[in-house]
């Protein structure tokens, strides 16, 4: 059946058109999905579901439309990568704390050496706190979460991992002029 009459159906509230979509792109979705994002099998049905039922919603609600060209499939890949995005970005997510205690294990001061690697660690803290956000966050991201400037795109909403890089040098170069 083309995929057009399904659209019609499912417009219709016919459920056997549901029913058609779901069995005939579920084997090759939970596929490229769990081998091409890493995700477990249950996360992958989990996210065909979510899939499934976003899809539904879009078709009733007539926003399909505008994607009919790519075909059904492309639109449930799209749909569910997308929830993965999502879901990844929620659990990355950390917290950052602008305080150091006393006891912290980062910072020992045993030695001169460790008392000028304190000063440089304020210092760059300050700058940090000084030119404020997008670079902060960026920075943050970067440095401390250890994320490819491509993730850093996804997170923050830039275009590209290009666009991180371009934005990163510019952050450093703010702060090395603060700290002149």
């Amino acid at each position: 059946m083309s995929e057009s009459s399904l659209i019609l159906r499912l417009r219709k509230g016919d459920s056997k058109a549901l029913e058609e979509v779901y069995a005939r792109f579920r084997t090759s979705f939970l596929a490229w999905i769990t081998n091409t994002h890493k995700c477990t099998k249950e996360e992958a049905l989990d996210i065909y579901q979510y899939t499934i039922l976003s899809f539904y919603e879009n078709v009733v609600e007539g926003s399909f439309e505008n994607m009919n060209e790519a075909g059904i499939k492309t639109y449930l890949y799209s749909i569910g990568k997308n929830k993965l995005l999502n879901d990844s970005r929620r659990k990355m997510k950390v917290t950052y704390t602008d305080t150091i205690e006393e006891n912290d294990e980062l910072i020992e001061l045993e030695s001169d050496v460790d008392f000028i690697k304190t000063q440089k660690i304020e210092k760059i803290r300050k700058a940090l706190t000084e030119i404020g956000d997008p670079c902060k966050e960026l920075l943050e991201l970067f440095y401390f979460n250890n994320l490819s400037a491509d993730e850093i795109a996804d997170v923050m909403n830039y275009k590209n991992g290009g666009t991180v890089r371009n934005l990163k040098y510019k952050c450093i170069q703010r702060i090395r002029k603060y700290l002149e």
